[in-house]
């Protein structure tokens, strides 16, 4: 009669490690030798887009309060 044995912790973790670089090779095999699709460009260029005007809000936004620091120093007599 065959006995059988619950599979190891590093077993287990050996059979995740395979199953996990099975999808990145499955990934890396569907980006193809170009590297980037017209795709990931697109998605590229939107994100561009979106840091630029986060940066503008960001510069404004730190303008203003610089501006709010100034008025409060003076308010303040500092």
């Amino acid at each position: 009669m065959a006995t059988l044995t619950k599979p190891s912790r590093v077993e287990r973790a050996f059979e995740r490690l395979d199953r996990a670089l099975d999808r990145l090779e499955a990934a890396a095999r569907g980006r193809g030798a170009g590297g980037s699709s017209a795709e990931d460009a697109a998605r590229m260029s939107r994100l561009e887009a979106e840091n630029t005007r986060l940066a503008q809000i960001n510069r404004d936004v730190g303008g203003r309060l610089d501006d709010a620091i100034g008025r409060l120093e003076k308010a303040l007599g500092v």
